[in-house]
């Protein structure tokens, strides 16, 4: 019922509409029509009969009287002005008989001048110029000045018919059209209704390249966005409470037995380091997962910029440098390009948590190589055991490899899933390949640009 009204609104809408473009330019055309169309037909006349005038002078009185009448008859039939030469005297005299049958409205003796003359009984209109040759001669152009008032009835009837055809085509073409449109803004009023419901539907989209087609691919990409938010949001709930209850019952536990049991100060001492601990992997946690949170979001804006990567990777190095004193590890780093392309905060995410990494996963006495091949960036370490998982899922949160439960590294596998989103967002290549106890990440930076 909706739908049927939103259709015969948008119909009388159109429908109106084209009455009133049909009814303004019929009344605008008429508007001029009765104004300026007798004015500028006579002005349009006028500067004819004075070519004509210009043209019949000299063609009378350089050239053979048959190319003068000639010349007459090609004006007569073609522009409907006549050109007659005739002698000053004579000319008076027909003139003044002429106007006692006719019209007291033309003054022959008068040159130069254009000159209206109207004859009584028909309201016919005749166009007069005259213009001496000689003492004795003149050349006298007319043409009538009736056609236009003529056809003006008729052109009122034609416009009349062409108005209501063209109604008729509006209100045909209304239908039609309407149809169409109503047609697209229903399919997207369902869409919008789903999405209202949190369903995401897909392929909303609809190929047309107007405003309807615009409103469609705005409305899939709002739903896409939205989609993606609420699957962010619902993960970073189920991830926080899920990693977040084992610490809390912990803390919650030794406080209760700090102030329930009698303890000794060794024992105090003990539960409170415990606590600290917990609490601070808490911290690590909470800020790893909303630095996943605010990469999740679509309106995080990637930026251009030229940065240094040698001091980046040194930050880095510095930055953790109590994991290469306690692994006593060998750490080379070979770049000749020093200077990348990209967003400096998306490349120090990466490059902290790739090096933390390496530096937390290499076995004790262990080596850490940081160099560039081509458009790649390679951070390679050594580690001991096995990782015996799919190296794509290295990439899904909290997912850690069997080496770092057997040899129990710190950590809440959330470096490597940080990493994928800010590389997702920088648009950058990647690749991970485990060679034996041999862990490589490339990175694809010396030419990346977005």
């Amino acid at each position: 019922m909706f739908s049927i009204k939103i259709k015969m609104n948008l119909f009388r809408k159109i429908f109106g509409f084209s009455i009133f473009i049909i009814l303004t330019t019929l009344l605008t055309n008429y508007f001029f029509n009765a104004i300026f169309l007798e004015k500028f037909y006579t002005y349009r006349k006028k500067e004819l009969m004075m070519k004509v005038v210009e043209t019949g002078k000299y063609i009378y009185e350089t050239q053979s009287e048959d190319s003068y009448q000639n010349y007459v008859y090609d004006v007569k039939e073609s522009m409907g002005i006549d050109v007659e030469v005739k002698s000053i005297k004579k000319s008076h005299m027909m003139g003044s008989h002429m106007m006692m049958r006719r019209s007291t409205n033309v003054d022959n003796s008068v040159y130069n001048k254009f000159q209206v003359q109207e004859f009584l009984g028909n309201d016919a209109k005749v166009l007069y110029y005259a213009e001496k040759i000689s003492e004795e001669k003149q050349i006298i152009v007319r043409t009538s000045l009736s056609v236009i008032q003529s056809h003006s009835h008729e052109s009122n009837i034609f416009n009349i018919i062409t108005a209501l055809i063209a109604s008729l085509i509006s209100l045909v073409g209304g239908v039609i059209f309407s149809k169409r449109i109503t047609k697209d803004i229903s399919y997207l009023k369902d869409k919008a209704d789903k999405i209202s419901k949190l369903e995401f539907p897909d392929n909303i989209s609809i190929p047309r390249e107007d405003e309807i087609g615009d409103l469609s691919r705005n409305l899939e990409k709002m739903s896409n966005e939205l989609s993606t938010s609420i699957d962010n949001l619902k993960s970073f709930v189920s991830n926080a409470s899920h990693e977040l209850r084992t610490p809390i019952a912990v803390i919650c536990a030794h406080a209760t037995a700090l102030l329930e049991e009698d303890l000794d100060l060794k024992e105090k001492r003990r539960y409170h380091e415990i606590i600290l601990k917990v609490g601070n992997e808490m911290k690590e946690l909470t800020e790893n997962l909303l630095t996943l949170s605010k990469l999740d979001m679509t309106v995080f804006k990637v930026k251009n910029e030229q940065v240094n990567i040698k001091e980046f990777l040194d930050d880095a190095l510095e930055k953790y440098d109590i994991l290469e004193l306690e692994k006593d590890l060998d750490i080379s780093i070979c770049i000749k390009k020093e200077d990348v392309f990209g967003d400096s905060r998306l490349l120090k995410l990466i490059l902290n948590n790739l090096i933390q990494n390496a530096l937390k996963y290499s076995k004790i006495g262990g080596r850490v190589n940081i160099f560039e091949k081509g458009e790649y960036l390679f951070i390679e370490n050594s580690f001991d055991g096995k990782i015996e998982m799919d190296k794509n899922k290295l990439f899904q949160p909290f997912a850690r490899g069997k080496n770092a439960e057997d040899f129990k590294f710190d950590g809440m596998g959330l470096g490597l899933s940080i990493v994928q989103k800010a590389l997702y967002l920088g648009n950058i290549e990647y690749d991970v390949i485990i060679d034996k106890e041999i862990f490589i990440v490339k990175l694809k930076i010396f030419d990346s640009k977005f």
